[in-house]
């Protein structure tokens, strides 16, 4: 949700990672994803955490985390945050 308005917000968030020795549970990470569902977060700060929480549970060789969002105020966004160790 928009902390400003708080109007939904829709997106894709596409997760990427090269695996070190742990790999990431795909229930937990889909359970993880639904908490922003009605959090008042900005895009940015969205993909910045699901990238930071990415980090610390699978300590990755490297990470991108894509966000994908639908036009708000007529402008669409994509964001990308990325880790590399």
């Amino acid at each position: 949700m928009c902390p400003k308005t708080g109007l939904p917000d829709f997106g894709t968030l596409i997760v990427r990672y090269e695996p070190a020795d742990r790999c990431l549970e795909l229930k937990s990470l889909k359970l993880h994803l639904l908490e922003y569902r009605n959090l008042p977060i900005f895009q940015e700060n969205v993909v910045n955490k699901v990238l930071d929480a990415v980090v610390q549970a699978s300590n990755p060789v490297r990470a991108k985390v894509e966000g994908r969002f639908e036009a708000r105020g007529g402008i669409s966004t994509m964001i990308v945050a990325e880790y590399q160790r």
